[in-house]
């Protein structure tokens, strides 16, 4: 039976241990980085047990990934961010929608969306933080119904900042977070082959756009949000099995750059680094 997993909002940055890892060598006369710290493929215990060592030590997640069955992946900063947070997982559909307005109604936003499963025995996780603005949340969309919500979304001047794929190979679902665009140029692309995804990988690449967000499809597609922002350190790589997701997490570690996203299905794993 699954097991809802409450972590209770964080209302304050808490003292913690030295970080274990450096996002990057600044220069002696800037800031330095935030810390970090990344996991993947843990049990639902193994998530909780994560979470609660890391709020301890001060640091608060921004992206959270469930897939096969009820597997996680987080991505977590030690910034000295005083926002304050809360994660869930193992939610059904329907907890996911009271925990959805719930939070409306304590300010707070979600920040992070994923979802595997299908139907009413799909499993959501979720990162909320309290904060003001605008937003868009929709789950459970068909692919037309994503592209429909994408259209009325970027009409109110909001962008796609979270996005998850899940449901079954035959009937993919999409859930997704839009927020206001701040960042320039952006767009999305859904449903894209492998080949297909690295075609205009490289095409916008040279045009300047970078994926910033992306999903892996029950059906091995891929989902992306692409922006142009100008940043230089980078790296996206899609179609990786667990250990080989752990070997570029190892070799992009030793270049300076961290994961800001992680996503996977079908055990196929995705990533972000900057």
């Amino acid at each position: 039976m699954r097991t809802t997993r409450k972590i209770a909002v964080v209302t304050s940055v808490l003292a913690g241990v030295a970080a274990p890892v450096v996002a990057t060598a600044p220069a002696a006369n800037a800031q330095a980085a935030p810390a970090w710290y990344a996991y993947h493929n843990a049990t639902a215990a193994q998530s909780v047990a994560q979470v609660k060592r890391l709020k301890g030590q001060g640091y608060h997640p921004i992206t959270v990934n469930v897939s096969d069955g009820e597997r996680y992946a987080a991505v977590w900063l030690k910034d000295g961010s005083s926002t304050q947070w809360g994660i869930w997982q193992g939610m059904s559909p329907a907890e996911f929608q009271q925990r959805f307005d719930a939070g409306v109604k304590e300010g707070a936003q979600p920040i992070s969306v994923s979802a595997t499963g299908s139907g009413d025995s799909a499993v959501f996780t979720a990162i909320f933080e309290k904060k003001a603005g605008k937003f868009l949340t929709k789950s459970n969309l068909t692919p037309a119904r994503f592209q429909a919500v994408n259209k009325q979304a970027t009409a109110q001047g909001l962008a796609l900042t979270s996005v998850d794929a899940y449901g079954t190979p035959g009937d993919v679902r999409y859930v997704g977070v839009w927020t206001p665009n701040t960042g320039g140029a952006w767009y999305y692309t859904y449903g894209y082959s492998r080949q297909k995804y690295e075609a205009e990988f490289s095409a916008k690449k040279a045009k300047g756009f970078r994926p910033v967000k992306v999903a892996v499809a029950p059906d091995g597609t891929y989902t992306a949000v692409w922006r142009k922002d100008g940043l230089r350190s980078w790296a996206n790589y899609i179609d990786m099995s667990s250990s080989g997701y752990q070997k570029r997490f190892n070799d992009l570690k030793g270049k300076g750059l961290h994961p800001v996203q992680v996503n996977a299905e079908g055990g196929k794993y995705a990533a972000i680094w900057q």
